[in-house]
């Protein structure tokens, strides 16, 4: 396990500035990561000081949440670099459209995984169409969300299925190590005493 911690932390230090730059632009793609990558850290902090035992069930979610942020980075890293010449505020304009080409693929990922007969090609389209509104720099529409679930409705079929992705996973797992990733700040009026 010690081989994988090491692979994480060579990881984190090549795109921690790409998770930073995202938090300091408020993006929703650090909204995507930040579950994710927090337990992750925080495992990592944990297991280095031996407040936290390495076990089956820990290399399990850090191998998961791993593959995670390794795919889902190297996505954004292509669209940012290929796309738009690693132009962060331009990638900004449409980082809605990859945010949904990657929920997408997770949605595309569940199905498989609960081996769900699913139209594949449909899902090809979908995302075909997105990518085209990226190259063509076409206008983002305020609607497009709900053009996507009826087309993942469409594709999904009879299939009934809650989806509960990576994201929900690590939002729990967070809760479970004690993180608690959406406290609200007090905020005092007047003098704090």
């Amino acid at each position: 396990m010690e081989i994988l911690f090491s692979e994480y932390k060579s990881w984190k230090k090549e795109n921690e500035a790409l998770y930073d730059e995202l938090h300091e632009h408020d993006a929703m793609l650090f909204d995507r990561f930040y579950p994710v990558y927090e337990v992750m850290s925080q495992i990592d902090r944990q297991v280095a000081s031996g407040s936290l035992e390495q076990d089956d069930s820990l290399k399990k979610i850090f191998d998961v949440g791993f593959a995670f942020l390794h795919d889902q980075f190297d996505t954004v890293k292509m669209y940012l670099e290929t796309n738009f010449k690693n132009d962060l505020h331009a990638f900004l304009e449409y980082e809605s459209i990859v945010n949904y080409l990657l929920f997408i693929e997770d949605v595309r990922y569940e199905m498989q995984e609960k081996n769900l007969d699913f139209d594949n090609e449909l899902i090809e389209d979908l995302l075909d169409e997105l990518e085209e509104i990226i190259d063509e720099r076409k206008p983002v529409e305020s609607t497009l969300g709900l053009y996507i679930d009826g087309k993942l409705s469409q594709i999904l079929g009879e299939n009934k299925m809650e989806f509960y992705g990576i994201i929900d996973i690590f939002s729990d797992v967070a809760e479970t190590l004690g993180i608690y990733l959406y406290e609200d700040e007090d905020i005092v009026i007047g003098k704090d005493l």
